[in-house]
């Protein structure tokens, strides 16, 4: 009789209030609810779920660093072009030309005009308007890198020039995300980026019903509020996503993050070095005073640039360089960094064979030991410095078209002895 009764339990079945399929009553509670056990797993997560979110959302409102602020960038004054150098006049007396780091001779201003260095002279270019969005686009030439050659060449592509002066000049908290740009009072035409805001397409639709309902320009407090408001960010949005969790200043800014991944690895060494107190009193003093710019502190937007950026070599170590592109930098940011083999990042560190010993009878020995002497400081400072500037032209030249044309660049314009008093 049991073994009758345990058969006729096995052929029975339920049909679930919940996902409406007819289940064996094995797929149900024990206690005989009429839903499955997978929709109770499933809606006990959801439950879960949702009681996190408003824990984010509560969080979010209440802690400001979670918000958007409206910041510019600072800009490096070796990347201004003068104009008396290109010759062209300003629109106005803030116009700045700013190079354009991974394109070929060309400059972007704050208003959006765009200057190439073309056979031998300056050129303004007129650029073209989208037929479709009444956007200015730019014709130039990128560099990328070539896997089949091994190495960096130009390529021609169709860029915005919108987008070149929310690149250029303006702190975009989530490049991933803010698909879309507005520009001050709805107008296409003003490049100028004091009126230039990047948004999600929620945001940018707001703003433009805003717009259409007010006779007067939206304040930069008003469109700020929509920026910072829940309801207008992207599907999907995660407020535990901008918590600020890795030493108080870092954040995920996606869901997808991959913590093995070699891009993971290098934002979390930059944000840590720079704000774990543990690492300077313990390894890297020198890091005290260092800093990630806003922008990376978002690790998607760190991902973005890692990923356009990074080329992975199987027999050499690879380095996140900050000083080569700005000597003396401080800052770790898409405008100051550049990914370099290991040894092309440390041939520009001070070492032992570089250090100058007074002896006792007031001459001077480069590195210590019975070596030669010299006269004066100044002699022996020469030295070193001519060494070492060799030793860097050679590395570049050796390198030339195997890193990006504005490491070489660096490369040939690296101020030894700047670096050997620093």
């Amino acid at each position: 009789m049991r073994n009758d009764k345990n058969i006729k339990n096995k052929n029975e079945t339920k049909i679930c209030k919940c996902c409406g399929r007819e289940l064996p009553l094995s797929e149900f509670p024990v206690s005989g609810g009429r839903i499955c056990k997978s929709c109770t797993n499933k809606q006990q997560q959801e439950q879960r779920a949702n009681k996190r979110y408003l824990k984010g959302l509560q969080q979010y409102l209440s802690d400001d660093s979670m918000h958007i602020q409206r910041q510019y960038k600072k800009i490096n004054k070796d990347r201004i072009l003068r104009k008396k150098v290109s010759g062209i006049d300003f629109c106005a007396k803030d116009e700045k030309f700013v190079k354009l780091l991974y394109y070929k001779d060309a400059w972007i201003s704050n208003y959006g005009r765009c200057i190439i260095y073309e056979n031998g002279e300056y050129k303004l270019l007129r650029g073209s308007i989208d037929k479709w969005t009444g956007v200015l686009v730019y014709t130039l030439r990128k560099e990328r890198y070539i896997k089949y050659t091994q190495t960096y060449g130009y390529k021609k592509v169709k860029v915005t020039g919108d987008s070149l002066v929310v690149e250029n000049f303006i702190v975009n908290y989530d490049m991933a995300n803010n698909t879309r740009i507005w520009h001050m009072s709805n107008d296409i035409s003003d490049g100028y980026y004091k009126h230039l805001y990047p948004v999600t397409e929620k945001q940018y639709v707001r703003l433009n019903e805003l717009q259409e309902q007010s006779s007067e320009l939206l304040s930069e407090d008003v469109i700020m509020d929509v920026i910072n408001a829940v309801e207008y960010k992207q599907d999907g949005w995660n407020p535990w996503n901008y918590h600020r969790g890795l030493y108080e200043v870092g954040y995920p800014g996606c869901d997808d993050v991959d913590n093995t991944s070699t891009s993971y690895y290098k934002w979390k060494n930059m944000v840590q070095r720079c704000y774990d107190k543990d690492v300077h009193k313990k390894y890297k003093p020198e890091y005290k005073d260092k800093s990630v710019c806003e922008e990376w502190l978002n690790y998607s937007n760190f991902r973005i640039w890692f990923d356009e950026h990074f080329v992975p070599s199987k027999n050499n170590q690879i380095d996140l360089d900050k000083d080569l592109l700005v000597q003396g930098n401080k800052v770790y940011s898409p405008e100051t960094c550049v990914f370099l083999l290991h040894y092309q990042n440390t041939m520009f560190e001070r070492s032992a064979k570089d250090k100058i010993y007074e002896k006792e009878d007031g001459t001077f020995v480069i590195g210590g030991g019975k070596k030669k002497t010299y006269a004066t400081l100044k002699e022996a400072e020469d030295i070193v410095c001519e060494r070492n500037q060799n030793r860097i032209e050679s590395v570049a030249e050796k390198c030339k078209g195997s890193i990006p044309m504005c490491a070489y660049e660096a490369m040939l314009n690296w101020d030894v002895r700047l670096a050997m008093c620093s």
